[in-house]
């Protein structure tokens, strides 16, 4: 099923001047009023599947992107929620957790990348499951390879290196 990147928001500030909602993508903080009904119930939950994940690198105006995967698995699972919410449809957020020391330099977050052993348990699992899900530790950073790329962070384009990779999804 195709879903839509990121669960609409809008604050009465953006209602006030008009504006359209934005779009919330990361889960991190699970005590926020968006998510609290959303991550207590296994039918909301879902594996968000990715070959890498990228953070912008540099300085601000002219951050590049650098991409991350592991090593040792060419199609990763990211822990998500999804929903089909009126007048948007379908849409998904990826869990966040602390960043592991090769993303770090990076960015102090990280996607809950799951093992394939986690992925049932991931799908029906309690709320206590979730909280330790996010509170582990990350994945090992000596499993992970980045890539640097001088594609400008808000350029959208793709690194060639990862393009072939596309056609695992």
């Amino acid at each position: 099923m195709q879903m839509d990147w990121g669960f609409p928001r809008l604050t009465r500030e953006m209602r006030e001047r008009g504006d359209l909602p934005g779009r919330i993508g990361l889960v991190a903080d699970l005590t926020n009023p968006l998510w609290d009904k959303l991550v207590v119930q296994p039918q909301y939950r879902c594996l968000v599947p990715l070959t890498h994940f990228a953070n912008p690198n540099g300085d601000p105006g002219s951050k590049t992107r650098s991409w991350f995967s592991v090593s040792d698995r060419p199609l990763l699972a990211w822990a998500g929620f999804c929903r089909n919410v009126p007048d948007y449809g379908p849409v998904y957020a990826g869990m966040t957790m602390t960043a592991n020391a090769a993303v770090e330099p990076y960015n102090d977050r990280m996607p809950v990348l799951l093992e394939p052993q986690d992925y049932a348990r991931w799908l029906g699992c309690s709320i206590r499951d979730i909280i330790g899900f996010q509170i582990r530790p990350p994945i090992a950073a000596a499993r992970m390879t980045v890539l640097h790329s001088e594609d400008l962070w808000r350029s959208g384009d793709l690194p060639a290196a990862l393009q072939p990779q596309m056609a695992l999804l």
